[in-house]
């Protein structure tokens, strides 16, 4: 009969079961890395679907509007035919001219301007533009 000392069995049992509860962390963080980095993925935007590209055409405008108490500002906005109204904060110098027409593609920021109050219009970043 063999015969092992209890204090001997009882701290192998011991690192083994430590041992065992590493690799379940491990695996717990990993685990919870690869449950985040799915959301992650899954709450982005799809970068086509903020891509507009349109034949519509626009109209460049100057629009103003109070900047503060005793100033006033100016910014550059497309108006497309359909009535919708965009902030073009990249608008080449070429066709900073009020009420030229254009076609343009370009893609939604999702930002308003933080001037208050700013013209309210959503701020979209021009990708081509020329002329009708």
């Amino acid at each position: 009969m063999c015969s092992v000392p209890i204090f001997q069995a009882a701290g192998s049992f011991g690192s083994a079961y430590r041992h065992m509860l590493r690799i379940l962390s491990s695996l717990s963080y990993l685990f919870l890395l690869l449950i985040s980095s799915l959301l992650l993925f899954a709450c982005q935007k799809s970068s086509s679907e903020e891509l507009i590209l349109t034949d519509n055409p626009a109209v460049v405008q100057t629009w103003r509007y109070p900047c503060g108490p005793a100033c006033d500002a100016a910014a550059w906005v497309l108006v497309m035919e359909n009535g919708i109204a965009y902030e073009a904060i990249n608008l080449p110098a070429d066709f900073q001219r009020d009420e030229q027409p254009v076609l343009v593609q370009f893609q939604k920021t999702g930002q308003k301007n933080s001037l208050n109050p700013g013209t309210g219009l959503e701020i979209i970043s021009i990708l081509k533009i020329r002329p009708r």
